[in-house]
């Protein structure tokens, strides 16, 4: 048998006269206490387990885009995970907006020094988010990028894109490339969402305006794209 004991702190006992200092014993059988540890012990092991399949990043974006009013509104925010062993993103988002004829989410694949963009797939139409109603997705990443080995390739972005090009979750028409932005033309691709891909060297950079942020791997001639 294992003899636990706990003493009881001065500040729970009271200051009252009727309470004495003591100490309490209670026994604890040692299997259940080896048996205890043990479960434990696996818990916190499934649990690191799951941290590292899924690699959660937070998703970010700007209010210099179409669809938003940049004095009232708050930049969108979201988190993705991918799974290494089912090749497989998920994630949720909140306050994400986008221009009328243009609710389509696609996502893509970035790279910001080479300036080139893989299709991903499609994310679905726009949902209205807001407090704990949030927007959720699943993307299945292509075969090519086993082990989630990205490559080149340092970002997962989403783009809005005509309504019409999705039924539901179904492709319609297939984007031949990532949309822009109509009020800012320099901007091509232009991201609503963005994160960083799991292991990609990339810093994160503040543009200078609003809550717009974005990552890049090289420095020196890159410019913000959402």
């Amino acid at each position: 048998m294992l003899s636990v004991c706990i003493k009881t702190p001065a500040h729970e006992r009271g200051r009252d006269a009727g309470y004495r200092s003591s100490n309490r014993r209670f026994k604890v059988p040692t299997k259940a206490f080896i048996s205890m540890t043990a479960l434990l012990a696996a818990i916190a092991s499934l649990l690191a387990g799951g941290v590292n399949a899924q690699q959660v990043q937070p998703m970010l974006g700007g209010v210099l885009i179409d669809g938003y009013d940049f004095a009232k509104d708050i930049g969108p925010k979201g988190t993705i995970a991918y799974d290494k062993e089912k090749k497989r993103f998920t994630g949720s988002y909140n306050g994400l907006k986008m221009p009328p004829g243009r609710r389509a989410i696609f996502a893509w694949l970035h790279d910001t020094v080479n300036q080139k963009s893989r299709y991903l797939g499609p994310v679905g139409w726009l949902k209205r988010t807001g407090g704990k109603n949030k927007g959720r997705f699943t993307l299945q990443a292509p075969d090519e990028f086993k082990g989630g080995d990205f490559g080149s390739y340092e970002i997962i972005g989403f783009t809005a894109e005509k309504t019409s090009y999705l039924n539901g979750n179904k492709v319609v028409t297939l984007p031949k490339e990532p949309s822009g932005s109509g009020i800012q033309k320099s901007l091509k691709p232009a991201y609503y969402l963005f994160a960083a891909l799991p292991g990609a060297n990339t810093e994160r950079i503040f543009c200078g305006h609003g809550q717009d942020f974005a990552y890049v791997g090289n420095l020196e001639g890159q410019s913000c794209y959402d």
